[in-house]
């Protein structure tokens, strides 16, 4: 992830390509075992980038991806997910006045990225630039 800004009620994401590095080096994984020529993943001037805004964000969140539990309920989408009846929209439909206050669908949308996992709440599809 390149960038995460709020403005209001609207969240822009800027999201940068990992590109297999042509330097390598060998990682030792203890005394006993080392992996050879292992290429780290770097963003450089060859990545493409895209941004993801939501507008009318109404709850959000965004996770370390090695504490995030998959959702259930039928998902759509790899990278750009677009979740249907998931725990995270339940969670915010039981603890918050989304539902009194909003008259229009509620969508839960994710992102999963190589370090996070990005929830959002919205009532309108993404926008991407």
């Amino acid at each position: 992830m390149k960038s995460f800004k709020i403005e209001g009620n609207q969240l822009t994401i800027d999201i940068a390509e990992g590109i297999i590095s042509t330097n390598t080096k060998d990682v030792k994984i203890d005394n006993d075992f080392e992996i050879k020529d292992c290429a780290p993943i770097e963003v450089n001037e060859k990545s493409r980038t895209i941004s993801v805004i939501f507008h009318k964000v109404l709850a959000h969140q965004l996770t370390d991806e090695s504490y995030s539990a998959p959702e259930g309920g039928q998902t759509e989408g790899n990278v750009l997910c677009l979740h249907k009846e998931s725990s995270y929209l339940k969670y915010v439909k039981d603890n918050s006045l989304v539902y009194q206050l909003i008259n229009e669908p509620v969508f839960h949308y994710s992102i999963s990225l190589a370090d996070d996992i990005i929830d959002v709440i919205t009532t309108e599809k993404p926008e991407l630039r």
